[in-house]
């Protein structure tokens, strides 16, 4: 009990809004391309190089509002990529599935704590190569109502919910939004 009052009492905001693409990113991120390309790992200039080079290069210094609305798209079309692209391989796949739901799973704690929510969520694999394990989470004892209202352990569920989507063939992403 003194923990959850602990945790209602210094309870953290997980969420924030994005910001805009800043000129200096995009400047830096336009840098790093044009100098780090066709370097291999190790051979790739540090963040710190990249900043003062791009300093005292004469191509950043008088820059069009047009050049500059380029730097800063071309950044964020990378971000979208980078954000939406595929993994390369099915270890990247864990490891974005696991690194992701760590964060999710703290939002709804915090969510479920301050507003008192009841959160359910079931998550698998969506081909038989991934090596994701499939799993549900459960905010407070709302798992108990599959048990008790359904029948149906959490367990059975996600064993069931593994099984139909890897015989679908792909993972397709449908927003659903007021039981539609």
């Amino acid at each position: 009990m003194q923990e959850k009052v602990k945790k209602l009492l210094g309870g953290h905001k997980y969420y924030r809004n994005t910001r805009s693409t800043q000129l200096a990113n995009a400047i830096i991120h336009d840098k790093a391309h044009e100098v780090n390309e066709g370097r291999t790992r190790g051979e790739k200039l540090s963040l710190q190089q990249i900043r003062d080079l791009a300093k005292v290069d004469p191509k950043y210094q008088e820059m069009t509002q047009d050049e500059k609305d380029e730097l800063l798209r071309a950044l964020t079309e990378y971000r979208a990529l980078k954000n939406a692209g595929i993994r390369a391989t099915n270890a990247a796949v864990a490891h974005d599935v696991q690194s992701t739901l760590e964060r999710v799973f703290k939002i709804l704690d915090g969510l479920a704590l301050r507003s008192g929510i009841y959160v359910c969520l079931f998550a698998t694999r969506g081909h038989v190569y991934d090596s994701s394990q499939p799993f549900w989470y459960g905010t407070d004892n709302v798992m108990d109502f599959w048990e008790d209202v359904l029948d149906v352990e959490p367990d059975e569920l996600v064993r069931k919910l593994e099984q139909w989507a890897c015989t679908q063939g792909k993972s397709r992403c449908r927003v659903c939004r007021n039981g539609r």
